[in-house]
């Protein structure tokens, strides 16, 4: 295949951002939005990128896919939430951040906070806030999983259970009226469930998709949960539950 300049552009952005919405790309590179689409079509039929909806991304192993797909389903939902946290933090606090994908927006909305601490299972939340501005970074150990890259396991439980901070940040996979925030994977519900009683203030990040979901794994009660930030109104089954006060909508 031989790439033209626009479609050696759109790689070369890929190569940083991973998957990109058309368009941010077609804004990028002063194009329309079917430019970009007939670009990714022919790149996607010789392998050179994968279609998704809304846009396009690298191709991935199959154990990479899912983490990057959950990271771009409502990925202006969840930035729009992780720039409301980022909005709520203020420069020196502690924080403990789990992996969820719109805990990962978080991290980056995060960017030019200052002498931030924070406790984390994630490499891409470490990544994106160490080294920066005067952050101090504690990562977990254990067994790094190859989907997300983040740890898991008795090690990383140990490891959160050693802090105690002024907040932490959690991504949940559903909110049900009948029991409360749950996870779809027992290892990622057991950490959160070891940083729940390590924080000062609890904080839920969950677009509306996660309301009344399906979820397997309890992580925890209404009542461990301070705040929950969102993009819309949760039904008013799950607002009596959790209280209005405690609702803050982006």
């Amino acid at each position: 295949m031989k790439q033209t300049k626009r479609q050696l552009a759109i790689m070369n952005m890929l190569q940083v951002e991973k998957s990109c919405g058309i368009t941010d790309l077609a804004n990028k590179l002063d194009v329309s939005d079917e430019t970009i689409r007939r670009d990714i079509k022919e790149m996607a039929k010789y392998g050179a990128v994968e279609k998704i909806h809304g846009g396009v991304m690298l191709p991935n192993s199959a154990l990479e896919a899912p983490f990057l797909r959950r990271l771009e389903a409502q990925r202006r939902e969840k930035q729009k939430i992780a720039k409301l946290a980022a909005s709520l933090i203020v420069d020196g606090e502690t924080l403990m951040i789990d992996n969820g994908s719109t805990s990962c927006y978080v991290a980056k909305a995060l960017s030019l906070h200052r002498d931030l601490t924070i406790v984390t299972n994630s490499t891409e939340v470490a990544r994106d806030l160490c080294a920066r501005n005067s952050n101090k970074v504690f990562m977990a150990g254990g067994e790094i999983r190859a989907d997300d890259c983040a740890s898991y396991g008795p090690t990383a439980v140990n490891f959160a259970r050693q802090f105690a901070t002024e907040r932490a940040i959690l991504s949940i996979a559903a909110i049900s009226a009948d029991q409360g925030f749950l996870d779809c994977d027992l290892s990622e519900a057991e950490f959160k469930r070891a940083v729940l009683p390590q924080a000062a203030s609890v904080i839920v990040v969950a677009d509306h998709t996660k309301f009344n979901r399906p979820g397997v794994v309890k992580v925890c009660d209404f009542s461990a949960v301070d705040l929950l930030l969102t993009d819309q109104m949760p039904p008013m089954s799950i607002v009596d539950k959790i209280g209005r006060d405690r609702i803050i909508i982006a």
